[in-house]
């Protein structure tokens, strides 16, 4: 008998050495957020105030996933001097909550992104043509589209427009959709004429000089050109920031 329950506890021990028998360790939790960075408030359940704002990091691409242990929100929590909470999960698997935007919607965000300013150049938008949907992260509050340069020509114009989801200043996605433009003839004409007058702006530190000049060259906003002062005749490099203003590239 002695012998025979010797044996039975030595089975024992070794099944327990080896997790036989045992209770295989359960998954990670899975967690989904919609914020740019993980917080501990979003792995630990009823975190301290102090704990629930501490950083853990970014949260996944949409499509993927994070996983964050344990000894990552304990370093974290040290590291700000924060309360360590009683209960902390083993281990937590991190999702970022993600939104499908159908082509159809796509194009309605890119129409309203274009219509909060006027088109360069006079332009009139005639068609817009996404050609499929796409899953952003959700939480977006702002949507924009941009208009690359367009041409210094009139008539019909087929391009493409940045659409920018956006929440905060963090960019969460960015689209390409085709958009369909009518150029009036008077985008045929440069923004500044050569020979048009031009106000200089000269900078220097926090003193900002403006003096008339005339412009050496045709150009349009963002084009650099050659001004010419007046009445000295001085030639200077300068940025078209605006339609009859540049800003001087060389020194005084």
């Amino acid at each position: 008998m002695t012998f025979g329950r010797t044996r039975h506890t030595a089975l024992a021990v070794l099944a327990f050495a080896l997790g036989v028998g045992r209770a295989e360790a359960s998954p990670p939790s899975l967690v989904s957020v919609t914020g740019a960075r993980v917080l501990v408030a979003d792995v630990v359940r009823g975190a301290p105030a102090d704990a629930a704002a501490v950083d853990l990091g970014p949260a996944p691409a949409v499509g993927g996933s994070r996983l964050i242990d344990r000894a990552t929100i304990l370093r974290a929590l040290r590291a700000h001097a924060a309360t360590e909470p009683e209960h902390l999960p083993e281990a937590v698997r991190v999702v970022r909550l993600s939104r499908s935007v159908s082509a159809t919607e796509l194009e309605r965000l890119t129409r309203t992104g274009l219509g909060a300013h006027p088109l360069p150049r006079g332009a009139a938008l005639t068609g817009v043509r996404a050609s499929r949907g796409l899953d952003v992260a959700a939480g977006w509050d702002a949507v924009t589209a941009e208009l690359p340069r367009l041409p210094r020509r009139a008539g019909a114009l087929s391009t493409t427009a940045l659409v920018t989801f956006r929440a905060g200043a963090d960019v969460l996605a960015r689209a390409s959709v085709q958009v369909d433009l009518m150029l009036p003839p008077t985008a045929a004409a440069p923004e500044l004429a050569r020979g048009a007058a031009v106000t200089l702006v000269v900078r220097q530190g926090l003193v900002e000089i403006r003096v008339g000049a005339s412009a050496g060259a045709d150009a349009d906003v963002g084009d650099t050109l050659p001004v010419i002062l007046r009445p000295s005749g001085r030639v200077l490099r300068a940025r078209l920031i605006e339609r009859e203003t540049a800003l001087a590239e060389d020194g005084p």
